[in-house]
């Protein structure tokens, strides 16, 4: 079959759709299938070895500009394919695609409307809260359109039970949504030395070493990590991997010489990071299912997370990480510390971590998505 993957964003920039594309679309032409993608950014040399077409869609031009010059590559390869998988900002798009695709399926991990809503100043609630809200007329208009576009769909792939339950709840009948948790390739980085890898990574050799990954946006909560540091010892430094809007404000919050921000990173110098770490700290406010904290599992890193979303689905708390409250950074050092300080519990949640991960199996995923994007209905 023939795959039109729309997207707002690919590899090599961060986040989890953009990670699941890159390892997903190999697997899928290695079933049989031919892709083709559309997506934001600009031109990459090493696109060319890829094995199936990318068009990248240059964001330096003009807003409307770039959307007509999307839409009119969207509709080229759309036009050609058996089904479209649209995910993102793309969702948007759907209506502007002229005819309609054979078949239409959506990655939905997140309510699209709500983070643009948090992220324009139009509301200060939290994604549930947001859901039954009564907002204003711009808002109500910018939901509406959304969820016009989402009900579109014929099926719905989403990376958890909790989003399930937000998506069925905008309308979309159950028999069309499909939980397909994420997963990552296996890693061995979990038997590699810390030390070593500190050494590697130019990090300090002595004191206890916290990572957080994540675009820098108030909705990831990376203050909240800054603000625990507050109440845990002075030899606990905070490492941030990512890049964002949010960025000099979190610098120039940031206690002097306890955070350092390395900026965006390779995938695998991420996870390198993840593993030279004492404890992957995620403290967002809300998560679909997350990839890094995924990833963190994976290297056998302990991991302390904000008990919302997804992540109770990948966390069993006191089992394999430990849950806490979002945007309380009390409980989120008091957690930290737990593990710093004991020895036999760090070791444990390291081993149950990796085990965890294993669960949350790739081959599942693929084979999982390859039969909703190719069953008809």
């Amino acid at each position: 079959m023939r795959f039109a993957i729309l997207t707002g964003s690919f590899y090599p920039e961060p986040g989890g759709l953009s990670t699941f594309l890159h390892y997903f679309l190999p697997e899928a032409q290695a079933a049989g299938h031919d892709v083709a993608l559309v997506t934001f950014g600009e031109p990459l040399p090493e696109d060319a070895a890829r094995g199936y077409p990318v068009t990248r869609i240059s964001r330096s031009a003009g807003f409307l500009r770039r959307i007509v010059r999307y839409v009119r590559s969207a509709r080229r390869i759309a036009r050609r394919a058996d089904t479209v998988f649209v995910m993102g900002f793309a969702v948007l798009l759907i209506p502007l695609l002229g005819r309609t695709p054979r078949r239409i399926v959506m990655k939905i991990v997140g309510d699209w409307s709500w983070e643009m809503a948090r992220r324009r100043g139009l509301t200060t609630l939290g994604q549930v809260e947001f859901q039954t809200a009564r907002h204003a007329l711009p808002l109500r208009i910018l939901r509406a359109y959304y969820l016009w576009c989402v009900r579109r769909a014929d099926r719905i792939i989403t990376p958890s039970q909790h989003l399930a339950r937000v998506i069925t709840g905008w309308g979309v009948p159950a028999e069309r949504v499909q939980v397909i948790y994420n997963a990552v390739p296996e890693s061995d980085l979990h038997t590699v030395d810390r030390a070593a890898l500190r050494a590697k990574l130019g990090l300090p050799a002595s004191g206890r070493l916290l990572v957080s990954v994540a675009r820098l946006t108030p909705i990831k909560g990376v203050h909240t990590a800054i603000e625990a540091l507050a109440y845990l010892p002075a030899d606990v430094a905070l490492v941030v991997v990512g890049e964002g809007p949010q960025q000099a404000e979190l610098e120039r919050s940031a206690p002097q010489g306890r955070v350092l921000f390395v900026g965006a990173q390779t995938h695998d110098r991420v996870l390198e990071y993840m593993r030279a770490a004492n404890v992957y700290v995620l403290s967002s406010v809300i998560e679909g299912l997350s990839h890094t904290l995924l990833e963190a599992l994976s290297v056998g890193t302990p991991s302390v997370a904000s008990a919302v979303g997804g992540n109770p689905e990948v966390i069993r708390d006191d089992v394999d990480g430990l849950l806490v409250p979002h945007s309380d950074p009390k409980a989120l050092a008091a957690a930290v510390q737990r593990i710093l300080d004991d020895a036999p519990l760090a070791e444990h949640l390291a081993a149950a971590a990796y085990q965890r991960s294993r669960a949350f199996n790739w081959d599942d995923e693929v084979r999982q998505a390859l039969a909703v994007l190719t069953t008809a209905g």
